[in-house]
């Protein structure tokens, strides 16, 4: 991961950016579809949802590998944190979600190729099993426990992540969570992203994004 250091909080690259909240907004439906399938009052409701849980977590999936790819290889802002062990916490919950969002749908796919259910994502495209079910299930359960229990875990961790990102801002008061993370353009960058030549008296110099 390339970090970029500087005086001013540097935003995430525009695609990091994206990605981070509309995987968000998959994940919080992902959880609440999986647990409405789960508890469905009849078993058709069930049987409905659990297929749009399986592509869901096929496709959040693959965002999260594209997402961790891309964090890998683009610049991203420094660490700010004022004590070194903030920034371990921080780094140790961004890492859990990361292999909690790659778990859950890894699991998922094995108690979905387990019970021979239609891997097919859409207009024919299948996702491949990759093994074969042994008669003994449990693989099947331990997927099973690591799914439930999984899911519990990172909707407790995303709790975490949010709370401790509203606290940061509150207690600096700097907007941190629209500077890192929002997708407007923020007030004083420089058009087209070239550098501002003259600053007026007592003007603010632009912020880098």
């Amino acid at each position: 991961m390339r970090a970029v250091n500087g005086g001013h909080a540097q935003r995430y690259p525009l695609a990091l950016r994206l990605l981070h909240w509309l995987l968000a907004l998959l994940l919080v439906l992902q959880v609440a579809l999986g647990f409405m399938a789960e508890y469905a009052v009849t078993p058709e409701r069930s049987a409905a949802l659990f297929p749009l849980h399986f592509r869901l977590g096929m496709l959040i999936l693959c965002l999260t590998l594209l997402r961790l790819a891309l964090r890998l290889w683009l610049p991203v802002p420094g660490a700010d944190d004022a004590t070194p062990w903030r920034g371990w916490i921080r780094s140790g919950v961004h890492g859990l979600l990361y292999a909690l969002a790659l778990l859950l749908p890894v699991s998922g796919h094995v108690i979905w190729v387990w019970m021979g259910a239609d891997r097919t994502l859409f207009a024919g495209v299948q996702v491949p099993a990759l093994f074969v079910p042994p008669a003994d299930e449990t693989g099947r359960a331990l997927a099973w426990y690591v799914h439930v229990y999984g899911a519990w875990a990172l909707s407790a961790l995303a709790v975490l992540h949010v709370a401790a990102a509203v606290s940061r801002q509150i207690r600096h008061g700097d907007r941190f969570i629209v500077r890192r993370m929002g997708l407007a353009r923020l007030p004083g960058r420089p058009v087209n992203g070239g550098s501002a030549r003259h600053h007026g008296a007592g003007a603010a110099p632009p912020v880098e994004e």
